[in-house]
């Protein structure tokens, strides 16, 4: 299955998780146009602050469960700055639609 990661903002306490995007993987994150624009995006906006990769293999920080996930916040920065456009899901699981990918695209690409 491979090693998934997250983005990790020790100094604000702000994670983004790319569970929902199809990207999740470290080729993936770096790959796809719309998890490459999310980080590059975060990671411009958040100059000076502490911010590393997770991967599911490492030991969480201990208060992670209390780090606001800014994900969906940053899909609509990017969204309203014409960057990234939202086409509905490309999958929803029918038992469980708690699992999902959305069918984002990078404008910039189209």
């Amino acid at each position: 299955m491979g090693t998934t990661y997250q983005l990790i903002n020790l100094s604000k306490k702000e994670v983004i998780n790319y569970c929902h995007l199809p990207a999740s993987k470290l080729r993936e994150i770096v790959g796809n146009p719309v998890a490459s624009a999310i980080t590059t995006w975060y990671l411009i906006n958040n100059v000076g602050d502490t911010i590393t990769f997770l991967s599911d293999l490492e030991e969480s920080p201990q208060d992670i469960e209390h780090y606001k996930e800014v994900t969906d916040r940053i899909i609509n920065d990017l969204i309203q700055s014409q960057i990234l456009k939202d086409e509905g899901f490309m999958y929803v699981d029918e038992d469980d639609p708690s699992i999902f990918i959305r069918d984002l695209k990078n404008i910039w690409i189209d």
